[in-house]
């Protein structure tokens, strides 16, 4: 909110703003039949509409940047929960692949049933020619794959899959971690909670300073 009180014109806004007030109301209280007469009130408060959208789109999409690598962050650290040691999990890759496992693991049409390593232990996955792919048990993390630009500012606490891998994805059936006692499942987690919290400090904010 900061960042769009310093980025938005502010002025220009609030100027919009009264206009287009003017303009609907001229629009409301026309009591004509004739469409040529009606036509330019109307073009009027589209054209009004169409200004504010074009001002406020810019410093909007630039100032919720941080909002969004915050999201990726928090998704990364409360999205998932850590299973008990012992604790069966379903692991499937994109595409299907034979690995060689250093635990003993169930294979079935999904994917591959895996006991969830205890701590500072891992369970590795190696490829037929005994080269390391992943591993489980370094980090807690739904997905595992290739690094790309973005980990060079957000890491993957699992790590990545070699850059010469024939696998591109590694999904990891974990639970999701539940914040809110009440509601549905999408609600509970950490998404809920955190724009719970976005949009009520930004409503908040945005009244209290006056901010168009």
């Amino acid at each position: 909110m900061y960042l769009y009180l310093k980025m938005s014109r502010q002025d220009a806004i609030s100027q919009i703003k009264k206009d287009t007030v003017i303009a609907r109301n001229a629009l409301s209280d026309y009591e004509g039949t004739e469409f040529g007469e009606m036509m330019p009130l109307a073009s009027r408060v589209l054209g009004l509409s169409g200004k504010h959208f074009a001002v406020v789109l810019g410093p909007a999409v630039l100032s919720s940047l941080p909002a969004l690598t915050l999201i990726v962050w928090v998704s990364s650290q409360f999205g998932v929960a850590v299973p008990a040691a012992g604790t069966k999990v379903l692991v499937t890759t994109t595409p299907a692949t034979q690995l060689v496992w250093s635990d003993k693991v169930s294979e079935n049409d999904m994917g591959y049933t895996v006991a969830w390593p205890g701590q500072n232990e891992a369970v590795t996955a190696k490829n037929k020619n005994g080269k390391l792919l992943f591993q489980l048990g370094a980090g807690t993390t739904p997905l595992i794959h290739k690094k790309i630009w973005w980990n060079s500012l957000i890491a993957n606490p699992a790590g990545y899959l070699p850059e010469n891998s024939s696998i591109e994805l590694v999904e990891i059936q974990l639970p999701m971690q539940q914040f809110l006692p009440w509601g549905p499942d999408w609600l509970r987690d950490w998404a809920g909670l955190f724009f719970i919290v976005l949009l009520g400090a930004s409503i908040g904010i945005k009244v209290i300073f006056k901010i168009h």
